[in-house]
């Protein structure tokens, strides 16, 4: 059985402060612990709704954002990882992403 982390995009759901979603799609790999993640410079909105409320939802998808059929979302919480703490993190992503990630 394959896992959300298995997917090379997912879609991901934040939260704006009015309580509204918005989803973009983002790349996604498995850091372990039950943990996966995805990177985006710090100047992101999605950082922005992020900090302003850690709640997210991932589901499968295509590179745009839409859902695959048959699917199930994964929710849970988002954290901000940045200098040298972000390192570990960008290394696993460009490990499985390779020359696409920059």
């Amino acid at each position: 059985m394959s896992g959300i982390a298995d997917e090379k995009y997912v879609a991901l759901t934040t939260y704006k402060k009015d309580g509204s979603t918005k989803t973009l799609p983002v790349w996604i790999a498995d850091f372990g612990g039950g943990q996966v993640g995805f990177t985006t410079s710090s100047s992101s909105y999605k950082v922005k709704r992020i900090n302003n409320d850690a709640r997210v939802v991932l589901q499968a998808s295509d590179s745009r954002g839409t859902v695959k059929d048959g699917t199930e979302p994964v929710t849970g919480t988002a954290e901000i990882k940045t200098g040298t703490e972000f390192e570990p993190y960008a290394t696993i992503v460009k490990q499985k992403y390779g020359m696409q990630y920059t």
